[in-house]
Formats: C-alpha cells, structure tokens, sequence
C-alpha cells in the first residue's frame, strides 16, 4: 500500500485527490511541515527538502520501491502508474503536462506566494485572467479531466482571499463548481489531515 504523507493545504491535497479518483488505496499520514518533523532524518531520507507531500510506493517501477517528492511528480506517477488522467493519445499526454507544469509552476507557486505577500497580487490576477480565458473555450485544461485539473482545484476550491471575488472569473467559476461536484474531489478536501 502506497503511504503518502499530506498536510491539509492546498498542495498537500492534490495527491490525495488522483487516489480517490483512482482507486488506489494508500494511507494517509499527517506531516505539518511547520512542526518540526518534516525536518528529522528518517522523512528526509524520503523528502530531501523536507516537503510535504512526499508518496512511499513499495510497488513501484519494476517492483522495487520508490519514494517521491513533489506533488506534480506524485501526480504524474500516479497517473502513470494507473493508467488514468494522462490523456488519452501522445497528443492529449502533450497536453496534459503542459497544462500540469504551467498550473504548478505559475498558479501554485503564485498563489503560495500571496499568502504571505500582497505585492504578487497583480501577476495573481493576471494568472487568474489567463487561466479564465483558456477555460471560455475548454471544459477542463487539457480536454478531458486530468492531472491538469486535479492540480489546482485544490487552490480554487477552497480560495481563502478576501480581496479577489472569484465571481469575476465566471469560466472559472463554472470549472470549479463542475470540479467540486466529482464525488472523489469533495471527499479529497473534506478528509481531516492533521
């Protein structure tokens, strides 16, 4: 059984989301990654950095096992390993990491940063324009629902800024409402890791 270890934010939540969607059972293990134990050897042995999330898969390529860090790569291994939400043709694969690396390296990482400084908000909002205006003429990132879409409703599903309505957003709006509806997601943010 795959261990995953999780905090209750936003990125701590991604990786959780491809496992119910999945199917795959894993167990869930509470690492606050200001408390401390993020830091002791043995989680460093399996998060480098520290991070959290980090996945422990003794199944993992070959047989062997494997430990991963950063929730992206857990993502994509997850969706490698099952076979689901990579897309369905080289082409839509294309798709769905190009969606998946601009999600997580703009709007995550952009996002993270307004939680602890204002001054991001204008590449923030423009991100959000960015993302509002792809999805006027797309159901979901990259065509079908993928690893793509599962890595930011995390973020928008539970947007905690007070100075952005998302409101303004309204092809957002409707892709958060459409992703909140799927049984997996809902049950992803709602399961208690603390």
């Amino acid at each position: 059984m795959i261990d995953l270890y999780s905090w209750k934010s936003a990125n701590g939540r991604r990786p959780i989301i491809i496992l119910e969607e999945t199917g795959t059972p894993y167990n869930l293990i509470a690492i606050d990654p200001h408390g401390g134990k993020n830091k002791e050897p043995d989680y460093l042995k399996i998060s480098p950095g520290g991070k959290v999330p980090c996945l422990v898969d003794p199944d993992g390529p070959g047989g062997s096992p494997i430990h991963l860090m950063e929730s992206a790569a857990i993502m994509e291994y997850i969706a490698e390993k099952t076979g689901q939400f990579m897309g369905s043709d080289e082409a839509s694969k294309w798709a769905v990491k190009q969606w998946l690396y601009y999600l997580a390296t703009n709007v995550s990482v952009s996002f993270s940063n307004l939680n602890h400084a204002r001054d991001v908000e204008g590449q923030c909002r423009d991100l959000l324009d960015s993302v509002n205006n792809h999805l006027a003429d797309n159901e979901y990132f990259a065509g079908d629902y993928s690893i793509a879409d599962m890595m930011v409703i995390g973020r928008f599903g539970a947007f905690a800024f007070d100075f952005i309505d998302l409101n303004d957003y309204p092809n957002l709006m409707r892709w958060v409402d459409m992703m909140m509806a799927r049984p997996a997601i809902k049950k992803s943010m709602e399961i208690p890791v603390s």
